[in-house]
C-alpha cells in the first residue's frame, strides 16, 4: 500500500496536514490576534483588550496588586518602613549665654571650652611676678567674671583649686588659699 504513493504525493499530503494542524492551533489559541491581523489592526491592540477571567476569590483581593498574591513579607519585630518626613534629628539644646540664645550641642562642652579659655587668659597672670597678692586675686576674679556660665557651674571650684595649686607650688612669691580666692568673687 505504501508503494503506491510517490514521495511527491507524501510530501504534499504531509504539508497539507501540517497546515491544517497549524490553522486549528492558531484558531484555538490565537483567535483574537489572528482576527486582528486579518482585519488590519495591530496585534498589540488586541492584547490590550484581553481581560483576565474573574475568579470567585478575586473579590477578597481587589485592593492588592498582582505581584503580592501570597501577601507581603512580615517585617521583623521593631522594624517599620517610614518616609523621610517621619523621622528627624534631635533639636539642639538652647543655652542662654550672656543674653543671647545660642544653640549648642552639649552644655558641658561649652563649659569645658570656657574653662580652657579662662586658663589661657590666666597664664600671663601666673607668670607675672610683680603682682601683689591682692592684685592677683582681683585680676583672677575679673577674668572669671568674664565667663558667666562658669560662675554658676561646679567646675569653678576645680578651676580655683588648680590656680591655688599653681600659685602655692612656688610660681608666685606668695601663698594663697581657696577661700581667699572665693571671698572676693
Amino acid at each position: 500500500m505504501f508503494q503506491s504513493f510517490t514521495w511527491q504525493q507524501f510530501l504534499v499530503a504531509a504539508l497539507v496536514f501540517s497546515l491544517v494542524w497549524l490553522l486549528i492551533v492558531a484558531l484555538v489559541f490565537y483567535r483574537k490576534e489572528l482576527f486582528a491581523l486579518l482585519s488590519g489592526s495591530s496585534p498589540d491592540e488586541a492584547k490590550r483588550s484581553v481581560e483576565p477571567l474573574k475568579h470567585a476569590w478575586q473579590e477578597d483581593f481587589e485592593g492588592s496588586g498582582d505581584d503580592d498574591l501570597m501577601g507581603r513579607q512580615a517585617l521583623p519585630d521593631g522594624v517599620s518602613i517610614v518616609s523621610q518626613d517621619d523621622f528627624g534629628f534631635r533639636r539642639p539644646v538652647e543655652v542662654v549665654a550672656e543674653g543671647i540664645d545660642s544653640p549648642v550641642a552639649d552644655p558641658d562642652e561649652l563649659l569645658q571650652s570656657d574653662v580652657f579659655d579662662l586658663m589661657q587668659n590666666l597664664k600671663p597672670l601666673l607668670s607675672d611676678h610683680s603682682l601683689s597678692k591682692e592684685d592677683f586675686i582681683e585680676q583672677v576674679n575679673d577674668e572669671v567674671s568674664d565667663f558667666p556660665r562658669l560662675l554658676k557651674s561646679p567646675l569653678l571650684v576645680s578651676v580655683y583649686e588648680q590656680i591655688v595649686d599653681e600659685v602655692n607650688e612656688g610660681v608666685m612669691a606668695f601663698k594663697i588659699s581657696l577661700t581667699e580666692l572665693q571671698e572676693d568673687l
